[in-house]
């Protein structure tokens, strides 16, 4: 045996296993290239419609209100629901929901960034509360658990961003506000209205994830509206400034997915999508259509949500959000006003002196609030002229002839005017005042004009009081660094009730009227709003923190004191605005005309649909959609 000849062949086989070796590798270093290089299979899209137990439906709500709010992780689903009409925490492996005590009545819920928690809006106010069904916390200026004052909030959204703040609808016609939710924050504005463009309101917030931005509608009136009407955009607002630009035209509610695109609604009710930077926080592509038929609602409200994961939900085939009068027993039950009759948007109703005619703050075929006089037979309505872009929280005369209300200017503060029930006089402007006016009130032999100021003012809203002809100016009936709401004054004009909310919350109190330093006496101790008298004087009623009616007995004649409480019935169901009553007494007594979402026949039909993004893919992309129109 030759040793050199096996030595040589020995190297060749050495040589040719480390030639084998390296070509595997690198055949398995290029399929796992294009592996890495490969589109993954996409995920199936789902879509369908959310069914649930009866005793656990979404609630009509009312045609300013969102309904629902979708986790970051698209479980679970937060929606307003059962009888209630309460929040419900709905996970996506239980077949039933949870519901947060103490939440009947609530609207708009939205979700902390990480999911843990879960914000609604309550009236004018913001609460918070943990998504395992732990009691809410609400965010009110010198609350005994967290003091975030919450006065400067509105009804129209809220957004929670990762920077910790909340981000939400101003009270009234403005830009808006943000606060931090944490114990001791002060709510502060955050965009202001460009007046000298016809803005008119900022509502219906989304915090951009990256924490750049809010996207939000815009509502116009004057030359951006259509014949008196709104008309709506969506901008966007940098964070911290504020400073904001319009970048979709015709749309409302947007909502940003993390696709990479915007979401928002038209005026013919189509869902569109767009490509969109949130890091320019610009439009960078054409929309396309992806249904038609959204549920909105007065105001630009939408069923809407999306998850960073890519669930979608949002509700179709339900007719336009709008409410209805009913007259409801001291038992509860409830009876239609009149079926033919209902608006978009009602609210402050007020009975005539007789108790025959209504005034009411309506909306109908999306023009702006006015104040109308319906007559409670079934009879007709007419709708007060009025001067100001919107009209609203109206007061009868003591002889049943006139009315006052609130009217909101196109620029300037809001003012009082009177004009005449059956609308055969011009507008009287009698009250003009730097900082806007609310809740006019006269007392029952008309010596006494009341009102409310703005919760913006320093005092954060007072109720002022002023006799025509003898008074220059409105004088401090109550006023303090506590916010005092909603004056109600009783049928012997003795006694002024009003809710304050120095206690930590809202309660109500009676004070002697005109001298209301001579006294007080607390009425509610489990939190109170919108005190109105019997028209015996033997009972003052109001709603409770937990919405229910209640009916006090009180001797209101040259003496005061309290009686029994007594809780009447559940009216989370029916609207409620803290600052001023939503419902009116009857003239003996017996009834309360209530405002409620009307019955539709077309029931929601809440759509879900799981990997939504894959259908906002480009053709090629690992989608076998692509984007389309649906």
């Amino acid at each position: 045996i030759n040793p050199t000849l096996n030595k040589k062949r020995g190297i060749r086989w050495e040589r040719a296993v480390l030639y084998g070796i390296l070509s595997l590798a690198v055949i398995m270093t290029g399929a796992a290239i294009l592996g890495w290089m490969r589109p993954s299979s996409s995920k199936a899209v789902v879509r369908y419609r959310l069914v649930v137990d009866s005793t656990e439906a979404i609630a009509r709500g009312s045609s300013w209100s969102g309904r629902l709010a979708l986790s970051p992780d698209g479980s679970p689903l937060a929606y307003i629901g059962g009888p209630r009409s309460q929040l419900l925490i709905r996970s996506r492996d239980q077949l039933h929901a949870i519901a947060i005590p103490g939440t009947e009545g609530v609207t708009n819920p939205f979700f902390s960034p990480d999911g843990k928690h879960i914000g609604f809006l309550e009236g004018e106010g913001v609460r918070i509360a943990s998504i395992d069904g732990g009691p809410s916390i609400t965010l009110t200026q010198g609350g005994p658990s967290v003091t975030v004052n919450d006065t400067l909030t509105g009804l129209a959204g809220a957004s929670w961003g990762t920077d910790g703040m909340i981000y939400a609808d101003n009270d009234g016609s403005a830009g808006l506000v943000r606060v931090e939710a944490k114990r001791g924050a002060i709510p502060k504005k955050f965009t202001t209205l460009d007046t000298a463009n016809s803005e008119f309101d900022h509502t219906w917030p989304d915090v951009l994830p990256n924490g750049k931005g809010v996207l939000f509608t815009v509502t116009f009136s004057g030359k951006k509206g259509v014949k008196g009407r709104f008309s709506y955009a969506i901008g966007v607002a940098e964070i911290p400034s504020g400073k904001h630009r319009v970048i979709v035209q015709d749309a409302i509610f947007a909502r940003y997915a993390s696709s990479g695109h915007l979401l928002y609604v038209t005026d013919d009710k189509r869902l569109m999508a767009v490509s969109f930077d949130q890091n320019s926080m610009t439009v960078t592509g054409e929309p396309i259509a992806l249904t038609e038929g959204i549920r909105v609602g007065l105001g630009g409200s939408a069923d809407l949500a999306i998850s960073a994961t890519g669930t979608l939900v949002y509700s179709i085939g339900a007719e336009t959000g709008r409410q209805e009068l009913v007259w409801v027993t001291r038992q509860g039950k409830a009876d239609a006003v009149d079926p033919e009759w209902s608006g978009e948007f009602l609210a402050f109703p007020v009975l005539s002196p007789d108790g025959r005619r209504l005034a009411v703050t309506r909306s109908a075929n999306a023009e702006p609030w006015k104040i109308w006089i319906k007559r409670l037979d079934r009879g007709p309505s007419i709708r007060l002229a009025g001067e100001g872009q919107e009209n609203f929280q109206s007061a009868w005369s003591p002889d049943g002839n006139s009315v006052t209300f609130t009217s909101n200017p196109t620029k300037g503060s809001s003012y009082l005017g009177l004009e005449r029930a059956d609308g055969g006089v011009p507008v009287v402007v009698q009250l003009r005042r730097k900082g806007n006016v609310y809740n006019a009130g006269w007392s029952p032999d008309g010596k006494w004009l009341l009102l409310m100021t703005d919760i913006a003012e320093p005092g954060a809203c007072d109720i002022l009081a002023m006799r025509p002809g003898v008074d220059t100016a409105p004088i401090p009936v109550v006023a303090t660094e506590f916010t005092e709401i909603s004056p109600a004054i009783s049928s012997n004009g003795r006694w002024l009730a009003y809710a304050s909310n120095e206690s930590g919350r809202n309660e109500i109190y009676v004070a002697p009227f005109p001298n209301t330093r001579g006294g007080k006496w607390a009425i509610s101790t489990a939190g109170g709003t919108e005190p109105l008298w019997s028209h015996r004087g033997t009972e003052l009623f109001y709603r409770d923190a937990s919405g229910n009616l209640v009916a006090v007995g009180v001797n209101a004649n040259r003496t005061f004191s309290v009686g029994r409480s007594t809780v009447l019935f559940p009216a989370a169901g029916y609207s409620s605005v803290r600052f001023t009553p939503q419902y009116a007494v009857a003239p003996d007594d017996k009834r309360f005309l209530m405002i409620r979402p009307l019955e539709t026949k077309s029931p929601d039909n809440i759509i879900v649909v799981e990997n939504w993004f894959e259908e906002l893919k480009p053709a090629g992309s690992g989608s076998s959609r692509g984007a389309r129109r649906r």
